[in-house]
C-alpha cells in the first residue's frame, strides 16, 4: 500500500512538471473519441484552432488537452472524416468519427503498440476480424488463406483438427523452423489456430524487417500479430451465431471397379505366356464367398464411399459485452461439433473467452483477458505406413470385397489372392491360393482403430496501464499458456498388422507445456507541431517448461480394457519420458519520428538472450531501419486528385530464429536398447550428441523497398513490395567422421536467400447508395537458393517418401524443396528389346534416362525435377453488395509447384495387386500401345530388377501441383432496421457459405494442396501419401443480435 502511494504520488509529480505554464489560465479538457460502433479510436490527432499546441487519443480513444471554452478542436484521423468541434466548457466531451471513404485500416498494431498506416514505414498487411468470420471454420489460419501477398497457407490435412502450416515470404531455415511468430493479444508465441475465429478483431501480417525486429531472435520468418474483441462502452449487447455445415467428398479417386479390377488380374497373370489363360473358370471353386457359379464377382465396392459419409458439422457461438468508461467486458462462448468426412473422424472444440477493463483513477487501467479451450478428436493416423492407415486403403482396397459377409465378419486383403511356382528351369508349375497381403478394410478399420487426442488450453494476460504525463504511458503485462495434451491409442486384437495378429495394442502419452511472460515497456506519443514522435522502450522476460510421458502393451485377450488398462496387455512396452525447459531475457526499443506527415524514419533494435546457446553467444543485438517519404503530402502532389497518396519506403534489418531443440549446444545422455544378457535386462547410457558451446543464433538480414499509391481518395489502392532476405548462420546438422561415433553435429554453417515480390491492387469498383462492388487481387513471387551448407557444401538427402524411396536435395546453388530423382522416358518397346536388354530390361518396363550412359541406374543418373514450392500465387478477393445482400468470393491461383505423389507410386506398384486408378487398363504398355509412360500390367515375380534402383524416386510421381481453386464463396442477406425494430432486436443475418467449390489441376491425388509425411516439416510440404482428403463444404448461417 505504501509503494502505491509512493507510486501515485511520483505520477502526479511528473503529471504537474508536464503542465505548461499557460496552462493555470486554460480548462483541461478531457474526452473520448469513438467510431460508429461505440469503440474508442487511436491516434486520432486534436488540436486548437490557431495553435500549434496539440495531442492525440490512446489505444482506447481517450485524450486530454487545455483549452478555453469557446475554442474550436480541430479532429483529425486518417480513414476518418475530419471534423470542427466548438468546446463550451464541458468537463467531459464525447463524440463520434464517421468513416472515410479512405482505406479503413489506417490505423494498426505493431509489436507493443500501435501507429497511423500514414507513419507506417514497414510491410504491414492487416485483416478484419470480420471478413475471417464470413467463413464457418474451426481453424482461424484457414480462413486467412488467399489473402496476404507472401503469405502461403496450405491445408495439410482434410482431417477435422488437421494441421495447417504457414509461411511467409519463403523457407528461411533448414533444421530451425520456418513458420512465422504469432502473438496473441500480447502473448507471444501463443496458439493461434485453437482461437475462436468469432473472437477476432483484426490480424496484422509484419513481413519485413523494420516491423518484425521488436520481436527479435524470434521473428525472422515474420509475424502475425492477433487482436481478439475488446469490450465496448454502452447497454449490453447479446450475440448469438449458429452454423450448420454439410461436408461431401470433393474429389473422389477414380479406381477400378470389381470387373475391372479382374481384367487387371487377368492381364498381369497372362503377361508370362508359361502361366496360359487366367483361370477365371475355377474362381467360384476357390473362392465360392467372393464369386457366383457363373465366376463373376459377387461384390463391386466403391471404398471410398463405403469408408466416407456426409458429415453435418455443426456450431455455435455467443457474445455479451458492454459496459462502462469505469468497466466494460466482454465473454464469449463458442462450441464446434465438427464430423470428419471418413466415419468415426470428428473433432470437438469448446471456447471461453472473457475480457474486461476497468478504470480505476484517471490516470490507471487495469485489464485481463483469459480463455479457456478443450479439444477432443479421433482422428486417423495418416501419417503411418501399411495397413493401419485407413486413407491408404481407402484406394487400395481391392473391389471385390465387401464390408462384411453373411455371417457378419469383416473382409481383409488376405481373403484373395494367387501365388506361382516355377522350378529352377523357370518353368511353371501352377499357382496356388493365397492372400494379397495382410490388411484391414478401411471401413472395419475406422471402427476398430481408436486414436484420441484430448487437449486443454489456458491463455491470457492481466495487464496495467498507468498515464505518467502527456503522452507517456508506461503498461505492465503478465501473459501465460498452460497446454496439455493426452493421446489414447487402441488397435482391436481383431484387427491385422502387418501379417501379425498383434492381438490388441495399447498406448497412452501424455504432455504439457507450461509459458509465461513477463512485459514492461514505456509509450511515448506526441505531437510537437510538425514533429510527431512515437516510441516505445521495455523489457521481456520469458520461461517455457515442459514435460511428458508415454507407455504402451499389446497382446489383449479382450477388447474391453483398450487404453484404460495397459497391464491387461501380456507384453508391455518401453516406457519414455522427458522434461525441458528454456529461458529468453530481451530488451527492446522503437523510435516512429514524422515531420509534418512527410519524412518518416523508424530506429528499432532488441536484445534478446537465449538459454539455448552456449555461454559465449547466449545474447545478440537485432536492429532495423527504415525511412519513409508521403509524397503526396508535398505541396507539388497535394491536390492531385487522381493521385490522392502516394508513399514510397524502405527498411534494413537484422532478425533471428532460436526454433531449435533448447539442449542442442550441450553433450546430453541417452538410454540404449534394451539388452539381454545371461538372461537379465539392461538400459545402457550413451552420449546422445556431440556438444557444441558455440552453437548461436540464425541471422536473416532483409531489404524492404515499397510504394503505397491511392487514387481518387483512395477508391483504387495499390501496395507493392520487393525485398531481398540472407539467412546466415544456419543450424545444420554437419557430418561427421565415422570414428567420432557420430553421424553428425549441429553447427552455425550454411546460407540461404530469399527473394521476390508482392503487389495488392485493391478497388471499389462500382459505388452506389445501393450497389457497390469491390475487387481485390494480390500475387506474390518468391524465388529461394541455397547459398552453403557447411565444410564441403556437399548434398544433403533430408527426406524420404514412405518406402525409403529418396525425393528431396539440399544442394548448393538449388533451391529447398528441390526433388532429385530419375527422368522417366517411356516405356522400351519391341523394336528397342536389345538395347533395354543392356539395362537388364525387356520391351513394356520402364525406361529412364541414363546420363552418363553407363547402362546401370545409380546416383549419376538422378537429376532436379522440380521444385514443392509454388513460383508465385495470385489471391481474386470480390465483395459484391446490393441493398440488404453481400457476397463474397475468394478464388486461389497457385502455380510452378510440383507434388511427389507417393501415393501412385503404390497404386501402380504390382507388388500387392493393390487396386489401382480405372485409367491403368487403358494406360499400361501393351504390344498394340507402346507410346506410354506406364508399364506393362504383370505380377512383381514377372520383374528381372528393381523398379526404382538406387532408391530415388522418378519425374511419373512427381507431378504438377498447380491449380486455381474457388477457396470461399459467401452470400448473406442483413434484415433492413425497420424490420429489426417491429421485432426488438439489433441485428438478424442469416447467409449461406460454401468452401472449397472448385478445384482445376492436373493432379491425380485429392488435391494438390495436401502433404501427409511427417506433416509440418519443411521439406514434406507437396509429398502426398494417401492424405486425409479434402471436403466440398456448405453452410447455413444465422446472426443475431439483441
Amino acid at each position: 500500500m505504501k509503494n502505491a502511494k509512493v507510486s501515485s504520488l511520483v505520477a502526479m509529480a511528473l503529471v504537474m512538471c508536464n503542465i505548461p505554464l499557460y496552462a493555470q489560465q486554460k480548462q483541461l479538457i478531457k474526452g473520448k473519441i469513438s467510431n460508429v460502433q461505440g469503440k474508442g479510436i487511436p491516434l486520432v490527432n486534436l488540436k486548437i484552432k490557431g495553435q500549434q499546441q496539440g495531442t492525440s487519443t490512446n489505444n482506447e480513444g481517450e485524450f486530454q488537452l487545455y483549452g478555453s471554452s469557446s475554442d474550436t478542436l480541430l479532429v483529425s484521423c486518417v480513414g476518418y472524416q475530419s471534423l470542427e468541434y466548438v468546446y463550451m466548457g464541458q468537463a467531459s466531451v464525447q463524440f463520434q468519427l464517421k468513416e472515410s471513404a479512405q482505406d479503413l485500416n489506417e490505423v494498426v498494431v505493431v509489436g507493443y503498440g500501435s501507429i497511423r498506416k500514414k507513419d507506417l514505414t514497414g510491410s504491414v498487411a492487416s485483416i478484419k476480424g470480420e471478413d475471417l468470420a464470413a467463413m464457418p471454420v474451426s481453424n482461424p489460419l484457414v480462413a486467412l488463406g488467399a489473402r496476404v501477398p507472401g503469405l502461403n497457407i496450405s491445408n495439410n490435412s482434410g482431417r477435422p483438427g488437421g494441421g495447417v502450416s504457414a509461411t511467409i515470404r519463403g523457407i528461411n531455415s533448414i533444421n530451425a523452423s520456418s513458420a512465422p511468430l504469432f502473438v496473441v493479444d500480447g502473448v507471444i508465441g501463443a496458439d493461434f489456430q485453437s482461437i475462436n475465429p468469432n473472437d477476432i478483431e483484426s490480424i496484422e501480417v509484419l513481413k519485413d524487417a523494420s516491423s518484425t525486429a521488436i520481436y527479435g531472435s524470434q521473428a525472422s520468418n515474420g509475424v502475425i500479430i492477433v487482436s481478439t474483441k475488446a469490450p465496448k462502452v454502452g447497454e449490453y449487447v447479446i450475440a448469438a451465431q449458429v452454423n450448420l455445415g454439410l461436408n461431401q467428398f470433393a474429389r473422389p479417386l477414380d479406381m477400378l471397379n470389381a470387373n475391372q479390377y479382374m481384367d487387371y488380374m487377368k492381364r498381369s497373370w497372362e503377361y508370362d505366356p508359361k502361366r496360359g489363360t487366367f483361370p477365371t473358370d475355377q474362381l467360384n471353386k476357390l473362392y465360392p464367398d467372393l464369386f457366383g457359379t457363373d465366376n463373376k464377382p459377387l461384390y463391386d465396392m466403391d471404398w471410398q464411399k463405403e469408408a466416407s459419409r456426409n458429415a453435418t458439422p455443426i456450431s455455435y457461438h455467443f457474445t455479451i459485452s458492454g459496459g462502462t468508461e469505469k468497466a466494460k467486458q466482454v465473454l464469449s462462448v463458442g462450441v464446434i461439433n465438427d464430423e470428419g468426412l471418413l466415419r468415426e473422424t470428428y473433432y470437438k472444440k469448446r471456447t471461453v473467452r472473457y475480457t474486461t477493463d476497468i478504470k480505476l483513477r484517471e490516470w490507471l487501467d487495469i485489464g485481463a483477458n483469459l480463455s479457456y479451450q478443450f479439444n477432443r478428436k479421433n482422428q486417423v493416423d495418416d501419417y503411418a505406413v501399411g495397413s493401419m492407415n485407413a486413407t491408404r486403403l481407402l484406394g487400395g482396397m481391392i473391389p471385390i470385397l465387401p464390408v462384411a459377409y453373411p455371417d457378419g465378419s469383416t473382409s481383409t486383403m488376405q481373403d484373395f489372392g494367387f501365388g506361382y511356382n516355377y522350378d529352377s528351369n523357370g518353368d511353371f508349375l501352377g499357382f496356388y491360393k493365397t492372400g494379397i497381403y495382410t490388411a484391414n478394410n478401411p471401413v472395419k478399420l475406422l471402427q476398430d482403430l481408436k486414436y484420441y487426442r484430448t487437449e486443454h488450453q489456458f491463455l491470457g494476460n492481466v495487464n496495467m496501464r498507468v498515464k505518467l504525463m502527456e503522452g507517456l504511458e508506461f503498461k505492465s503485462t503478465f501473459g501465460a499458456q498452460f497446454f496439455d495434451a493426452n493421446n489414447q491409442f487402441y488397435a482391436s486384437k481383431y484387427l491385422l498388422d502387418l501379417g501379425v495378429d498383434v492381438s490388441g495394442r495399447a498406448a497412452i502419452d501424455y504432455g504439457k507445456t507450461l509459458y509465461w511472460q513477463s512485459e514492461n515497456f514505456l509509450n511515448y506519443n506526441r505531437v510537437f507541431g510538425a514533429n510527431r514522435i512515437n516510441a516505445v522502450l521495455g523489457t521481456s522476460w520469458t520461461s517455457s517448461t515442459g514435460d511428458g510421458f508415454g507407455a504402451g502393451s499389446t497382446g489383449f485377450s479382450v477388447d474391453y480394457f483398450q487404453y484404460n488398462n495397459l497391464a491387461a496387455g501380456a507384453v508391455p512396452g518401453t516406457p519414455t519420458s522427458y522434461y525441458r525447459k528454456e529461458l529468453l531475457n530481451s530488451y527492446y526499443a522503437r523510435f516512429n519520428y514524422s515531420y509534418d506527415d512527410r519524412y518518416l524514419l523508424t530506429l528499432t533494435g532488441r536484445s534478446d538472450g537465449s538459454s539455448k546457446f552456449g555461454s559465449g553467444n547466449k545474447y545478440a543485438f537485432f536492429p532495423s531501419v527504415a525511412l519513409g517519404w508521403n509524397v503526396s503530402e508535398e505541396s507539388f502532389l497535394k491536390s492531385n486528385e487522381l493521385l490522392n497518396q502516394l508513399k514510397v519506403r524502405s527498411s534494413y534489418g537484422i532478425t533471428g530464429n532460436s526454433s531449435i531443440s533448447p539442449y542442442m549446444s550441450l553433450g546430453t545422455l541417452n538410454n540404449n536398447t534394451l539388452v539381454y544378457l545371461d538372461g537379465k535386462r539392461y538400459v545402457g547410457t550413451t552420449m546422445g550428441n556431440i556438444a557444441n558451446p558455440d552453437l548461436k543464433w540464425e541471422r536473416t538480414a532483409q531489404i524492404n523497398a515499397g510504394v503505397d499509391m491511392g487514387f481518387l481518395n483512395n477508391r483504387f489502392t495499390l501496395v507493392a513490395d520487393i525485398y531481398h532476405k540472407k539467412t546466415t548462420d544456419l543450424l545444420l546438422d554437419n557430418p561427421t567422421s565415422f570414428v567420432s561415433g557420430y553421424n553428425s553435429v549441429t553447427q552455425n554453417i550454411g546460407s540461404v536467400q530469399n527473394k521476390g515480390i508482392e503487389v495488392a491492387l485493391n478497388g471499389k469498383v462500382i459505388q452506389t447508395n445501393d450497389f457497390s462492388a469491390d475487387l481485390g487481387l494480390a500475387i506474390a513471387a518468391n524465388r529461394n537458393k541455397i547459398l552453403g551448407l557447411g565444410d564441403n557444401n556437399a548434398d544433403i538427402l533430408p527426406g524420404r517418401v514412405p518406402g525409403g524411396l529418396v525425393y528431396n536435395v539440399l544442394r548448393v546453388g538449388g533451391q529447398v524443396g528441390d526433388i532429385i530423382g530419375y527422368e522417366r522416358l517411356g516405356t522400351w518397346g519391341t523394336e528397342e528389346a536389345t538395347e533395354a536388354a543392356k539395362y537388364n530390361r525387356r520391351p513394356g518396363d520402364i525406361k529412364r534416362d541414363d546420363v552418363n550412359k553407363d547402362y546401370v541406374y545409380d546416383d549419376q543418373d538422378v537429376k532436379i525435377l522440380g521444385n514443392l514450392f509454388p513460383k508465385y500465387e495470385l489471391f481474386i478477393n470480390l465483395g459484391v453488395r446490393y441493398k440488404q445482400f453481400d457476397l463474397s468470393a475468394t478464388i486461389q491461383v497457385r502455380k510452378g509447384n510440383k507434388v511427389v505423389n507417393a501415393s501412385s507410386f503404390e497404386l501402380e506398384d504390382r507388388q500387392y495387386y493393390l487396386n489401382s486408378y480405372a485409367s491403368l487398363l487403358d494406360d499400361a504398355w501393351t504390344p498394340s500401345h507402346q507410346n506410354t509412360m506406364v508399364p506393362a500390367i504383370r505380377t512383381q515375380q514377372d520383374a528381372l530388377y528393381s523398379d526404382y534402383p538406387s532408391g530415388y524416386v522418378d519425374s511419373h510421381f512427381v507431378e504438377d501441383g498447380s491449380f486455381i481453386r474457388g477457396r470461399n464463396l459467401n452470400i448473406s442477406y442483413s434484415f433492413p432496421r425497420a424490420v429489426l425494430d417491429r421485432w426488438k432486436i439489433k441485428g438478424l443475418k442469416i447467409s449461406a457459405n460454401t468452401q472449397n467449390f472448385f478445384l482445376s489441376t492436373k493432379y491425380r491425388g485429392y488435391d494438390p494442396e495436401l502433404s501427409s509425411v511427417s506433416a509440418g516439416n519443411t521439406f514434406t510440404q507437396g509429398v502426398d501419401y494417401f492424405s486425409y482428403p479434402n471436403a466440398r463444404t456448405y453452410a447455413l448461417g444465422l446472426n443475431l443480435t439483441f
